[in-house]
């Protein structure tokens, strides 16, 4: 599955019954959890939640982290170290209704039109 291939509007989340709130990515990182065998996993980590965690990525982490560069534009002509991306706007879905009492399901660009629900973004492999 490729980026492309699951981005979604605002219009497609409100059409779900989602809310959109706005956040902070405060760290992107990966971590090897030793209890599962060390599976590495890609994590998203924003002001009040974390949006994109806890996933196996063993088979697709190098797609999952291209795909979350395209996904908000970052980037350097000679490489960006995945420990310098900090403090990135970006915009948040939750469940029915929105806001903070519900699940995070998803999260997209503060300012482009672009979203990825987690489950979807956790199935990248090209």
């Amino acid at each position: 599955m490729k980026l492309d291939d699951i981005i979604k509007t605002q219009s497609d989340i409100i059409h779900d019954n989602h809310g959109i709130e706005n956040n902070i990515i405060e760290e992107v990182d990966v971590n090897v959890i030793a209890h599962f065998s060390n599976c590495p996993t890609f994590e998203i980590t924003c002001s009040d939640v974390t949006p994109f965690s806890g996933y196996n990525n063993i088979r697709n982490l190098g797609f999952l982290i291209r795909a979350f560069y395209q996904l908000f534009d970052i980037g350097e002509e000679d490489g960006l170290r995945i420990n310098k991306i900090k403090n990135i706007p970006c915009r948040l879905i939750f469940e029915k209704d929105g806001g903070w009492g519900g699940r995070c399901i998803g999260f997209g660009h503060f300012m482009k039109n672009k979203f990825v629900y987690s489950e979807d973004f956790a199935k990248i492999d090209e």
